[in-house]
């Protein structure tokens, strides 16, 4: 068991992801919340909610459910200042959180049925049904409040918790993107620059124009695969400029990160790379600079 945290676990092993507990998103829900449901509940009335106000009229009814929003979302703000200090002890799953939500609404519930019992709607109600029994009025008034108060919750949780997930995955997405030069994955493209191999950029040795053809030389099961594609040396060198797989001649490109060292022989570099199952490969005069400061900046 975790020393700092006590994992809940009541129905589910998937964890909460954290942010749902980050203190702006959790304000940014309960303000749409409460502007949902002061929208909801004036302009729909669920549930024949008009005539739970004895005397109703227009400003009335306004009056009364838009307090009783408000009050809801005074009792869900507490609710959520109390699994601030929860989750500092306990870990929630995320259905345990859903549970959480689901209490809400019903603590919320029991809240209205306090309020209707304290300014005497309960009464009202009573004398409008005289075979009613005091427990069967509190029932139905906390029925119909839970009715309500769940559909006044359940849409504006369910969009932010959508939303919420929606921003946490394009701030994933801008991550992963501002990582992309030091992604581990090359693509090599067609002609037509359509992606025709995607591989570890480790399992890449060199590759050789051959005519119309790229072979590209890489292992695969520790055996050494060679892959044609349709393009040629430039527009590769190209698409791979920000890679370790560099041109170093009219007709080779060489993946840095086997290379071993550059021998000098005469006017030329010679490659020798860190598998003898390769042939010699030479660096012409034209990418010799080029090669070595490539060299410099891929060697681990």
């Amino acid at each position: 068991m975790d020393k700092r945290k006590y994992k809940l676990k009541l129905f589910g092993n998937k964890d909460l992801p954290s942010y749902l507990l980050e203190k702006n998103n959790v304000i940014r829900m309960i303000l749409f919340t409460t502007v949902y449901s002061l929208v909801f509940i004036n302009i729909f009335r669920p549930f024949n909610s008009e005539t739970w106000i004895p005397n109703n009229n227009s400003t009335n009814y306004v009056t009364y459910s838009s307090l009783m929003v408000l009050i809801g979302m005074f009792v869900v703000s507490l609710s959520r200042v109390l699994m601030h200090y929860v989750v500092k002890k306990v870990q929630l799953t995320f259905p345990d959180y859903l549970l959480w939500l689901v209490s809400d609404a019903v603590i919320v519930s029991i809240f209205y049925v306090f309020i209707a019992y304290k300014v005497g709607f309960v009464d009202n109600y009573l004398s409008n049904n005289p075979n009613v029994t005091l427990w069967d009025a509190l029932f139905t008034i906390f029925r119909k409040a839970t009715a309500n108060t769940v559909w006044m919750l359940l849409i504006p949780y369910t969009i932010s918790l959508l939303f919420l997930d929606n921003q946490h995955l394009k701030t994933r997405i801008q991550e992963i993107g501002d990582r992309v030069p030091e992604s581990n994955i090359v693509h090599f493209k067609d002609e037509k620059g359509e992606i025709r191999l995607s591989i570890n950029v480790e399992n890449v040795l060199y590759a050789e124009a051959a005519d119309n053809y790229v072979i590209i030389k890489y292992i695969n099961n520790d055996k050494l695969v060679d892959f044609f594609l349709r393009t040629n040396l430039k527009k590769l060198s190209d698409d791979l400029r920000d890679t370790p797989i560099q041109r170093c001649h009219r007709s080779f490109m060489i993946n840095l990160i086997h290379v071993t060292s550059l021998k000098k022989d005469q006017t030329e570099f010679i490659i020798q790379f860190d598998t003898t199952s390769i042939k010699d490969i030479t660096v012409s005069k034209t990418y010799q600079e080029a090669i070595m400061e490539a060299f410099m900046k891929y060697q681990k």
